[in-house]
């Protein structure tokens, strides 16, 4: 039978007994909520179910669960995981028993994080960052409810990172308008690079950007082998390992893995830089082939690096005199040019990968005002039709003089 006793704080502690002994499953806030996770616990002992050892560390709980997450997760996303963990979770919880860890001190944890600010008074942390380090803690105490079961409860369920300004203006999206990306390519086809002039290499790599709509880590893992015909297959990525080598790994998520169809200029393009560089391959002593066979390789036969690329076509940028929208602004360009085109909205998501068409109605729908004007075009073209037929109705029902 289980015992309830009244706290000084107000709180009510709960204890059952088990082989004889009595031990504490808690405090809570009412006698009602005591006796409800009492009746719980009392349930599991009697069916014999094991209660594991509740006076564990919450580091010892992190330990097993990231042992568990450690063969779940691709690499990439368990490094992120366990700096979040190593960096702004354990210094606040892992000393803490995690049956004395109480919901208020978890809010105001994340709290803390959304109220820290920089040393321009502007926030540390941003609301992304935020929703990610609870998002981990939830996952840990989930862990510890049903895996390991040594809380009765998940004391982080439905915490949600406050937002104080939910008008702040969002962060602006960088694209190209059509007239400039037309001037940067025009530029970039004439330019000669400087060791092997004949071999346009940002060229075809701002150009296969533009109209494909991929990550720059996505296109410089490309293969040739990758392309079929005018299809080309996405299933692999390049990032950065702990030492900053560059390694080749999975994507990003599941609907990151694609395959998409390009244009017929966009599938000349790229027949056309294949071609040159098989020549350079074959003529040249100092041009290698890559061992992977990949699309955009240096002359050395190595991998491009995003932070090259990048510096390289800020560089062009200046010199075309066409403002610099960083790497990701081409893929933010072939999005907004296929909605001013009249692309639907779901072809656009599936096209880019994203996880749901939200993501790019959010991202996209605002930014170009040609999309309102065409689709305020559609709008008074259907209106304007209505209302001449009802007109012509009209002049035929007034008969004629």
């Amino acid at each position: 039978m289980a015992t309830f006793r009244k706290l000084k704080s107000g709180n009510w502690q709960a204890r059952v007994s088990k082989d004889g002994e009595e031990f504490s499953i808690g405090t809570y806030r009412t006698r009602k909520e005591a006796e409800i996770e009492a009746a719980k616990v009392e349930e599991r002992i009697y069916y014999g179910q094991t209660l594991n050892d509740r006076n564990m560390l919450f580091s010892e709980v992190v330990e097993i669960w990231m042992k568990h997450k450690r063969s779940n997760l691709k690499d990439s996303t368990f490094e992120q995981v366990e700096t979040i963990v190593r960096l702004h979770i354990l210094p606040y919880f892992g000393n803490k028993r995690i049956m004395k860890m109480r919901r208020s001190e978890i809010k105001d944890w994340i709290q803390s994080y959304v109220d820290m600010k920089d040393e321009n008074g502007e926030p540390k942390y941003s609301y992304g960052s935020c929703t990610k380090y609870l998002s981990v803690i939830k996952s840990i105490i989930h862990y510890a409810v049903y895996e390991i079961e040594i809380l009765e409860k998940n004391l982080a369920d439905k915490l949600k990172v406050s937002i104080k300004d939910s008008t702040k203006k969002k962060e602006a999206v960088k694209y190209h308008t059509l007239v400039e990306l037309n001037k940067l390519l025009d530029f970039m086809k004439e330019y000669k690079h400087q060791r092997f002039e004949g071999y346009p290499i940002y060229y075809t790599l701002m150009y296969f950007l533009s109209r494909s709509g991929l990550r720059i880590s996505e296109a410089l893992a490309l293969r040739w082998s990758d392309l079929k015909g005018d299809r080309i297959t996405i299933e692999r990525q390049t990032s950065r390992n702990n030492n900053n080598a560059l390694k080749v790994t999975t994507l990003k998520n599941t609907s990151s893995y694609r395959t998409i169809r390009l244009e017929k200029d966009a599938v000349e393009v790229l027949e056309e830089f294949k071609a040159i560089q098989e020549n350079l391959i074959l003529k040249s002593l100092t041009f290698h082939q890559n061992k992977d066979g990949i699309i955009f390789q240096n002359y050395l036969g190595n991998y491009l690096t995003p932070s090259t690329v990048r510096e390289s076509i800020e560089n062009y940028c200046i010199k075309a005199e066409v403002e610099y929208k960083g790497t990701h602004g081409f893929r933010h360009t072939h999005a907004i040019l296929l909605l001013e085109s009249g692309a639907s909205l779901l072809f656009v998501s599936k096209r880019l990968g994203h996880k749901t068409i939200k993501t790019t109605a959010d991202t996209y729908l605002s930014i170009t005002q040609k999309i309102e004007e065409d689709e305020l075009l559609k709008f008074a073209s259907y209106t304007k039709r209505e209302t001449e037929s009802a007109q012509n109705r009209h002049d035929d029902s007034i008969p004629s003089q």
